[in-house]
């Protein structure tokens, strides 16, 4: 299985440790534009599904064994607070389907909101 991070599950930030013993594929971006938001804290980003607004959000691949997707669903509380999807990624100039977490509240904001990367 495949999974895109764009937030503290990446490389250097607070909850790597999940992802520390994945195979780490590359550095990727998104096929489609989509709006990366801070939370008020400014301590994570949310992604939000709305394909299409935004910008194209640059993270992170990694191959991932059913029981980690697992973990990181009840890290994430699908479906409570996020849910999970596959989206397009490219990654090393190919393209791939990747699972991602999409925030479920819905968020206000505007083009000048949303990040690149976090």
């Amino acid at each position: 299985m495949i999974v895109f991070v764009y937030g503290s599950l990446k490389k250097g930030k607070k909850l790597y440790y999940y992802l520390k013993n994945a195979k780490f594929l590359g550095n990727a971006v998104t096929c489609d534009k989509y709006p990366l938001i801070l939370s008020k804290s400014g301590w994570y980003p949310y992604l939000l599904d709305k394909k299409g607004e935004g910008k194209k959000v640059k993270g992170e691949v990694y191959k991932i064994s059913p029981k980690l997707l697992k973990i990181l669903d009840r890290l994430e509380e699908v479906p409570h607070y996020y849910k999970r999807k596959k989206i397009c990624v490219k990654l090393n100039n190919k393209t791939l389907k990747a699972y991602t977490y999409f925030a479920v509240k819905k968020y206000n904001f505007t083009k000048r909101m949303c990040l690149e990367e976090f």
